[in-house]
């Protein structure tokens, strides 16, 4: 066995674990780690940002503040962050608390806003703040529509780390609204933008009614906010947006799907029964068109590049295990991948894997090791998601916008013609960087 200079597992390692009720770290032991290259795109800011109408507050030390400044020039949304400075002495008496209260109030004179997401530190979350209770009592003396949200790099690796709770503090804003628009629709958490016209959920669900597909992204007000309380279901497409999804069953009596981002044709076949189960339904012959058409560009795609290797990182839409298992039995060659953290929904994938490519190998992007020799990685012709080219500088390197939505099979297109294009016009790693993510 070659001595393993970068640590990894195998799928025949990882597929040894019996069952995988809770995530994992991919690596045993303790190690001081920092947020992989490419990880960003949308973190806390970004994501609250896609609520309408509203503003943040920032009760934090300087330090944290400064990280909310970065993305809010980057992505333009500046003139919405406010940021209340706390220091030691403020902390411990808890005076910050009603400058909380005093800043609320600024905000709301300004005339601007009509929602406020408060956003606090791993300080109050130690503390134990109890900040849905501020929200409440804050938003009956400004009239705001006001929810709050940690920033908590500590709870990272947990079931409820920050992605989830601002997902949720946002879609705790949703309550059944007589008045909204009651049109058959259907919700779509877990994305970051609306899905385009063209998309074939659209087509897809007409046969079961459904008008209209609505995503926070698309909200332009918080009333059409409100209005996703008045869905006939709820599609979670991605892992941080489940606890929101069964949030909005338990208040709201709106059923969920788990219908994860996927690039398995029986598996989006799956998933499209559930949906039309749920919303007492059938599909029509539109299913079968659009797997038929994607069968076909992944049989040509497999042709086409054929002895490739393909390295697949974790910036990007879905589950590496599932793009690997796509790509491999597609006759292309996955050399590794990157997952830092093994979820109990990858595990049906690295069997699969276990049983096609037992030898893949499987590193995490944020351990020191991975940074300091990234020459031991196996050598790779294309990298998929800039994690991935950021380690592997000689191959092309292919971004991933998340900025764009996409559902089914139409996904399998997307994914492979986003393959063909970045290998015709081949862009640099750190040019891809500087357009897509926030970099510091």
């Amino acid at each position: 066995m070659p001595k393993k200079n970068v640590p990894y597992k195998t799928a025949a390692e990882l597929a040894e674990i019996k069952e995988l009720r809770k995530t994992v770290h991919l690596l045993d032991g303790c190690v001081l780690h920092y947020n992989g290259p490419g990880s960003t795109g949308f973190g806390v800011k970004r994501t609250a940002m896609l609520m309408p109408e509203t503003a943040m507050l920032m009760i934090a030390p300087m330090g944290c503040s400064r990280s909310g400044t970065v993305p809010a020039e980057e992505f333009g949304f500046a003139h919405r962050m406010f940021y209340l400075h706390i220091d030691d002495r403020s902390m411990a008496s808890g005076a910050y608390l009603k400058q909380a209260r005093e800043a609320a109030r600024c905000i709301a004179d300004t005339g601007e806003f009509r929602g406020l997401l408060i956003c606090m530190t791993c300080l109050d979350a130690l503390a134990g703040t109890d900040a849905v209770s501020l929200a409440k009592s804050i938003g009956r003396e400004t009239g705001l529509t006001v929810t709050s949200t940690f920033m908590d790099p500590i709870a990272r690796d947990g079931n409820f780390g920050p992605m989830v709770q601002v997902r949720k503090a946002i879609t705790d804003c949703i309550v059944p609204d007589a008045a909204a628009d009651t049109a058959p629709a259907v919700d779509l958490l877990g994305v970051f933008a609306q899905p385009a016209d063209s998309c074939e959920l659209y087509e897809m669900l007409a046969p079961a009614g459904i008008a209209k597909i609505r995503t926070v992204a698309g909200c332009k007000t918080l009333a059409e906010l409100r209005s996703m309380g008045n869905a006939k279901l709820t599609i979670a497409v991605h892992p941080q947006a489940l606890v929101s999804a069964a949030d909005l069953e338990k208040r709201l009596g709106i059923p969920y799907v788990k219908a994860l981002t996927s690039y398995n044709p029986d598996r989006i076949d799956q998933q499209y029964a559930e949906i039309f189960a749920l919303l007492d339904s059938a599909a029509d012959s539109r299913g079968e068109a659009r797997r038929a058409a994607a069968e076909e560009a992944l049989a040509r795609f497999g042709n086409d590049f054929r002895g490739k290797r393909i390295a697949v990182g974790e910036a990007i839409h879905g589950s590496p295990f599932d793009i690997a298992r796509m790509l491999i039995r597609s006759g292309v060659e996955v050399p590794f991948v990157f997952r830092d953290m093994i979820r109990p929904d990858d595990q049906d994938d690295i069997r699969a894997l276990a049983a096609i490519a037992p030898e893949l190998r499987v590193y995490s992007g944020v351990d020191p090791a991975t940074c300091s020799a990234p020459e031991d990685l196996p050598e790779t012709d294309i990298a998929l998601g800039l994690d991935a080219g950021y380690f592997a500088p000689d191959a092309i390197s292919i971004g991933w916008d998340f900025g764009e939505t996409s559902f089914g099979y139409e996904g399998i297109v997307r994914l492979i013609r986003l393959i063909r294009d970045g290998c015709a016009e081949p862009r640099t790693h750190r040019e891809q960087m500087r357009g897509t993510y926030l970099t510091v």
